[in-house]
């Protein structure tokens, strides 16, 4: 079996058109930029996100990120980093990256194209679904562990607490 890529033909399709009719539809407001990038306001429970959708051929593959709005410090780097670890260990879809460079957290998901040119709109729909379930459920942590000062373990355990029943 060869892992070679083939991607001669042109895609007949924008694999970002699919995306754009979902976002529409969700009600989620974007625009595309000059390099055909969508630039997408997620709404979570804890305010809009800045997130993006872009196409990219080689490797072919259809990339999502959402900026959380957290600003951790830079001494804060290693906890971070653990949080994130916790974090991702109960994601199904996506996962959480720690950006040092820029200093931000995004929740990630790529959606690989090879074989097809175009993504489902349930796709969509489940990867817009899972980044606002996991910022709205992560994000407190995250502030728990830069502005509370709780250790990354304190902090996912805080988030992950649910209540049954009703008082």
């Amino acid at each position: 079996m060869s892992l070679e890529l083939n991607r001669s033909d042109l895609l007949a399709i924008d694999p970002l058109d699919v995306v754009e009719d979902v976002l529409e539809g969700a009600g989620w407001p974007a625009e595309r930029d000059d390099e055909g990038t969508l630039q997408v306001v997620a709404e979570t429970r804890w305010g809009d996100m800045g997130a993006l959708f872009a196409y990219r051929p080689e490797p072919a593959a259809v990339h999502f990120s959402m900026t959380l709005d957290v600003k951790p410090q830079d001494s804060k780097r290693g906890a971070i980093n653990e949080l994130v670890m916790l974090a991702n260990e109960r994601l199904w879809i996506g996962h959480f990256d720690f950006w040092a460079d820029d200093g931000v957290i995004v929740f990630r998901y790529t959606f690989p194209m090879e074989g097809r040119d175009e993504l489902s709109e349930g796709e969509v729909r489940a990867v817009l679904a899972a980044s606002v379930s996991a910022a709205d459920r992560f994000i407190p942590a995250f502030n728990f562990l830069v502005w509370a000062g709780k250790s990354p373990r304190d902090a996912i355990d805080a988030v992950m607490f649910e209540t049954h029943g009703e008082a």
